[in-house]
């Protein structure tokens, strides 16, 4: 008897924790610019390494609408209001201070991420991460 509690202690034990835990499953995003985008992080190199810095103050928004209407965020092409998609890497938004800008993006729609960097990109790089 000593050796069958033994055997079904640990198996018991370990039924009762995968039976408690549970499972988040977290649904891909449409690969899509289209909705509000929270604005997390990003980096400028100054000719040394980079890190990626939180954005300050955090809790920021930008939105891309069907329309084209683009409603920008403190910290980001503050100056937009119209964007454009140009093709599958490359958006365009008016008007700027150089009239418009271009941006590469790429949506990881598994991280439910969106990057944005200027083309042509910056010499010592940058880049802005924003998070569906």
């Amino acid at each position: 008897m000593v050796t069958v509690k033994k055997t079904y202690l640990p198996g018991l034990t370990l039924l009762i924790l995968l039976a408690g835990c549970k499972k988040v499953k977290i649904e891909p995003i449409e690969s899509t610019l289209i909705g509000k985008w929270s604005y997390t992080e990003y980096y400028i190199g100054t000719g040394g390494p980079t890190d990626w810095k939180p954005v300050n103050p955090p809790m920021q928004t930008i939105e891309f609408k069907a329309d084209g209407t683009f409603i920008p965020c403190e910290s980001f092409l503050n100056d937009a209001n119209h964007f454009e998609i140009v093709d599958s890497v490359t958006v365009k938004f008016q008007p700027t201070i150089s009239g418009s800008t271009l941006m590469a993006y790429s949506i990881d729609t598994v991280a439910r991420e969106l990057l944005m960097s200027p083309v042509p990109n910056c010499i010592e790089g940058c880049a802005y991460k924003f998070r569906r």
